[in-house]
């Protein structure tokens, strides 16, 4: 690992043994930050970060099921235990269920994705503020979603998490500005990774998405990885309280749902 934009940082990303938290973590890494490396089940994450310290940084596995409050309590003592900061905070952790009708969404499907996406990232902003205000100021990531800004039929508890996780990143930028400590949201669209690995194993489904984006692809990896190190690093040092978008052009640009298009009425 090489000295980088974040050699003297501490960053911890929610959900990082696979995907894009796992993209955004080791960028950070290749940075030269110290990463805290977060999972549900502590041995991926443990497994994650003994293969980046294998690749020269420094990092700790910390596992932890967001939702619940005493975990991340848990997890963010244990890294201020081990680094005693964190600089960093990205909300990466994020789960959805597979399209279907509102009216079909049970009431346990939807609590389960608000409690992870909503109510988790906001624990762990809670978790570490302490820690950032102690340390004048730091920089917090909510990873939201197009699909929070105007919805998407068929993705309800999915969409209504991170419309309301933006409601949250611009709540705590005005609050928490007196401390120094900036919080932005990255707002992706189609991204040819995480939870849509699925999705790109059907070439006529990705061909119909994309179709919906005037730049008529999904995004790459480290097309969102970019935005959110940016975010954290000193050239945003102004920029708060914002959603950065990262879709193409796709918002606004209206074809047919998800749900229309796995249904067959899109087509």
């Amino acid at each position: 690992m090489r000295e980088g934009r974040f050699s003297d940082k501490v960053v911890l990303v929610t959900g990082s043994t696979r995907g894009i938290g796992r993209a955004i973590a080791v960028a950070f890494a290749e940075e030269g930050a110290k990463v805290l490396v977060n999972g549900r089940q502590k041995e991926a994450a443990q497994a994650m970060a003994e293969e980046m310290r294998g690749r020269g940084a420094e990092a700790l596995g910390l596992g932890a099921d967001i939702s619940d409050p005493e975990a991340v309590r848990g997890m963010v003592e244990e890294g201020l235990k081990v680094y005693g900061k964190i600089d960093v905070l990205v909300n990466n952790a994020g789960i959805s269920l597979p399209p279907q009708p509102a009216e079909g969404v049970q009431r346990e499907g939807f609590e389960k994705v608000m409690a992870v996406n909503l109510t988790g990232a906001f624990l762990c902003c809670q978790a570490v503020f302490p820690s950032m205000r102690a340390g004048g100021g730091g920089s917090i990531i909510n990873v939201s979603s197009q699909a929070g800004l105007f919805g998407e039929p068929g993705l309800l508890p999915y969409c209504v998490s991170k419309a309301a996780l933006l409601s949250v990143t611009r709540c705590l930028a005005y609050e928490w500005s007196p401390y120094g400590i900036r919080v932005n949201a990255v707002a992706p669209g189609f991204v040819a990774g995480g939870m849509n690995e699925p999705v790109l194993k059907n070439e006529a489904l990705v061909s119909t998405l994309s179709s919906r984006v005037p730049l008529r692809r999904f995004a790459k990896v480290e097309e969102v990885v970019e935005v959110v190190l940016f975010l954290a690093s000193e050239a945003a040092s102004y920029i708060n309280g914002e959603v950065l978008v990262v879709d193409g052009g796709m918002t606004g640009y209206r074809t047919p749902s998800i749900l229309q298009l796995t249904s067959g009425r899109g087509r």
